[in-house]
C-alpha cells in the first residue's frame, strides 16, 4: 500500500507476528498486539504489519482491540482513505484495489473509506492528514459534505498531543501547497482552536504601506513567497526550511492587537513586531511546545525583521553589528518574503541592502578580531571586567574600521 510519502510502501502480510519469526529475522516488535514488527534482512531494515481488523479507538488515535485476519479486505476496511487502501502483490505482479482507490486518484478525488466519522473517530489526526493529502496531490473530497463533518469534529483533536498535531503542521508547511492547506484549516475551524492569532487576521485592514487588503491576504501571500526562495536557496535544510516557514506565518499576528486609525485616517500596526515577541513567546511556544533553540531563532527574525530596511540608514557600527547576527541570513530571507509580497514593493531597498550586505561580507574576509588571548597578553595588569570592557571596545572599532 503506497502511503504519503512517495516511493515508500507500507509491507503487509495475513502472516502473524510468531509466523514471521519463523521465517525472518525480526529485531523488534512495536506493540505486539498492533502486528508490526521491525525485520532486518538483505542489508535493509523494514516494517511489516499483520492484515488486522482494528475495533474502536482510545482517546482518538489507537484501536482499542486488534484482530489478526487473513482478509485483505478487511484490512483495507481500517485505511484512512482509499488512496491508501491499494495493495500490490509482488508475486501474481498485480494490483488489489478492494476500495476503488485508483479510479478515485484518477479523477483526483480524496475519498474515506467507509464512514466519515468513524474513521474520524478512530484517530482524529485524519482531520489534518486528509487536509494534508487534498492540497498536496491537488484533490478534491469526494462528498461535499466532508466540510461540515470535519468541522462539526474538530474540537476532538484537542485529545491528541500537540506533538502529533504540530507534526502535522510542519509536513503541510513544508509542502508547496500550504497557502491552500491554511486556508482549509481556517475553513473547519482548526486555526480558531490552536492558532487563533491567525484565524482572526482577515479582521485587519491593510493601508497605504500594505494594500493587500487584509494582513491574513499578506501573510498567504509572504508564504508563498517563502515557498519560492526555499526552492531556489538549495543548500537549506529541514530544519532550517520549517523555521522560515513559521517565522512568515508568524510574522504579523502582532498586528490585530495593535491596530489603530490615526488622524491621517489610515490604519497603523505601531510597535506590533514587539507585541509580536510577548504573544509569541507567553502563548504559541508553550502551546505548540516548540523547543528553545527554534522559538529562540524565530524571535530574533520576528522582533527584527522591520530593522533590515533601516540598514542604509542606520550608524555603522549597528548596521554591522545586526549583518553579524548568527540568525542575519534567515533573518533576510523572511524581510525578502515579507517586502516582496507587499503592494507597492519596494525593489530599490531591497536591492539597496543587499549590495550593502554583500560588500559587508566581502570587508569582513580581510578583518581579524582580537581574542580573550590577545587582550590577556596586551594588557596583562586590567581586571577581569576591565579586560573584556577593552576587548569589546578594540573589537568594535575593528568593525567599523574600513581599511
Amino acid at each position: 500500500m503506497w502511503n504519503e510519502n512517495e516511493g515508500d510502501i507500507d509491507l503487509v502480510s495475513e502472516a502473524t507476528p510468531v509466523e514471521v519469526q519463523k521465517v525472518l529475522n525480526v529485531v523488534w516488535e512495536i506493540g505486539k498486539k498492533y502486528g508490526t514488527c521491525i525485520v532486518s534482512e538483505w542489508g535493509e531494515t523494514f516494517e511489516l504489519t499483520t492484515f488486522r481488523e482494528d475495533i474502536g479507538s482510545v482517546n482518538y488515535r489507537k484501536p482499542a482491540e486488534v484482530k489478526f485476519t487473513h482478509s485483505l479486505e478487511i484490512d483495507a476496511k481500517r485505511r484512512d482513505f482509499s488512496c491508501n487502501a491499494i495493495y500490490y502483490d509482488p508475486k501474481r505482479q498485480e494490483y488489489i484495489d478492494p476500495e476503488l482507490g485508483i479510479k478515485d486518484i484518477e479523477n483526483k478525488l480524496l475519498r474515506f473509506v467507509g464512514n466519515i466519522e468513524e474513521r474520524i473517530q478512530e484517530d482524529a489526526l485524519r482531520i489534518l492528514r486528509c487536509i494534508r493529502f487534498k492540497n498536496r496531490y491537488g484533490f478534491s473530497f469526494a462528498d461535499e459534505s466532508y466540510w461540515e463533518i470535519l468541522k462539526k469534529n474538530i474540537k476532538i483533536l484537542t485529545n491528541l498531543p500537540i506533538e502529533r498535531i504540530r507534526q502535522e503542521l510542519d509536513k503541510m508547511l513544508l509542502d508547496p501547497s500550504n497557502t491552500r492547506s491554511l486556508e482549509d484549516l481556517k475553513t473547519i475551524g482548526f486555526l480558531d482552536i490552536f492558532l487563533p492569532e491567525l484565524a482572526c487576521l482577515d479582521k485587519y485592514p491593510g493601508n497605504k504601506w500594505h494594500m493587500e487588503w487584509d494582513v491574513w491576504i499578506h501573510t498567504k501571500m509572504c508564504v508563498e513567497e517563502m515557498n519560492t526562495i526555499i526552492e531556489r536557496e538549495t543548500s537549506l535544510d529541514e530544519k532550517t526550511k520549517l523555521l522560515l516557514l513559521w517565522s512568515i506565518l508568524l510574522h504579523d499576528i502582532g498586528k490585530w492587537p495593535t491596530y489603530s486609525v490615526w488622524e491621517d485616517g489610515e490604519g497603523h500596526y505601531y510597535d506590533h513586531e514587539h507585541v509580536w515577541a510577548e504573544m509569541f513567546q507567553g502563548n504559541i511556544v508553550k502551546r505548540l511546545k516548540f523547543s528553545n533553540s527554534f522559538s529562540e531563532r524565530i524571535s530574533f527574525i520576528i522582533t527584527e525583521h522591520l530593522r533590515v530596511f533601516k540598514i542604509p540608514t542606520m550608524k555603522k557600527f549597528k548596521a554591522r553589528k545586526l549583518m553579524m547576527h548568527k540568525y542575519f541570513d534567515e533573518l533576510l530571507l523572511v524581510w525578502e518574503a515579507d517586502n516582496k509580497w507587499r503592494i507597492p514593493q519596494k525593489l530599490d531597498t531591497f536591492n539597496e541592502i543587499l549590495k550593502i550586505y554583500s560588500e559587508f561580507k566581502e570587508l569582513l574576509k580581510t578583518k581579524t578580531f582580537l581574542t580573550g588571548e590577545d587582550i590577556m597578553k596586551k594588557y596583562p595588569a586590567l581586571e577581569w571586567r576591565e579586560l573584556w570592557e577593552r576587548l569589546k571596545q578594540l573589537n568594535d572599532q575593528i568593525l567599523v574600521d574600513d581599511t
